[in-house]
């Protein structure tokens, strides 16, 4: 395990201020969705990085946690917990219930750089065997990202498409950082032609901003100011409660007005 100083006084933002950053702006984003209608769609543009950072950061944590196994239970047993309270939000509100689900996508992630962390270091045998796995979870959740689940109302992998193949490089490219930033570029280029290419550009500003998840290339300015610290400690379990809590919120709040 990698250590990191905990101070606040280098260039750049440490991890708790860039988790800090992402959160507030996770929170305009849905409630953009729940009030599209009195909410600019601009707030969705502008917000295309927070989903992107959280992976990443949840990357890096790889890399400097006490234990992969803890941090990867935390991240399991909410995606698990996040899965139930959304099909309970479904029967009580129908199609007004929460689908968001960033615990499973994180999970699936973690999991899948786990494998691939543990093939580097056992027998050949577990070699082929812990990539093998890697590359069929990896599959799996890219499948999930289009064609849900049948499970309750239907279970999607949230941002799949951009953020498995996003964590897997930020995972073997950890360390540099310019390295992660092309491919990231290069990646958002493709999904703009998989969201409709220059057909986008054509649909008003409103739409564009709508169809704007291609833009993972908005993390890359935070991921240069990162500057390695922690920062102040706080509750590992504060974002695992927080998220579904402000989820559920907005939920209530855009079915009772």
């Amino acid at each position: 395990m990698k250590k990191r100083e905990v101070n606040d006084m280098k260039f750049g933002l440490n991890r708790k201020q860039l988790k800090d950053t992402a959160l507030a702006f996770m929170v305009l984003d849905n409630a953009y969705l729940r009030f599209y209608n009195v909410i600019s769609s601009v707030a969705h543009l502008i917000t295309r990085f927070v989903a992107p950072l959280f992976a990443w950061l949840m990357v890096d944590g790889f890399f400097h946690t006490g234990s992969k196994k803890k941090y990867c239970m935390r991240l399991w047993i909410s995606a698990v917990l996040m899965q139930i309270g959304n099909e309970l939000s479904y029967l009580i509100w129908k199609e007004g219930g929460i689908s968001d689900n960033i615990f499973l996508t994180l999970a699936l992630g973690f999991t899948i750089i786990w494998f691939f962390d543990m093939a580097k270091e056992d027998s050949q045998k577990k070699k082929i065997l812990f990539n093998i796995l890697a590359i069929f979870i990896t599959v799996i959740s890219l499948a999930i990202s289009i064609v849900p689940l049948p499970i309750g109302r239907g279970m999607t992998l949230e941002g799949g498409m951009q953020l498995i193949p996003f964590i897997i490089v930020a995972y073997f490219f950890h360390g540099s950082k310019l390295k992660q930033a092309v491919f990231i570029g290069l990646y958002s280029v493709l999904m703009f032609f998989f969201y409709g290419g220059l057909e986008l550009c054509s649909q008003g500003i409103d739409m564009f901003c709508v169809n704007s998840d291609w833009m993972t290339f908005m993390v890359i300015p935070f991921i240069f100011l990162y500057n390695n610290e922690e920062g102040k400690k706080g509750s590992k379990w504060f974002f695992y409660i927080f998220y579904p809590v402000h989820l559920w919120i907005i939920a209530i709040l855009g079915n009772i007005l």
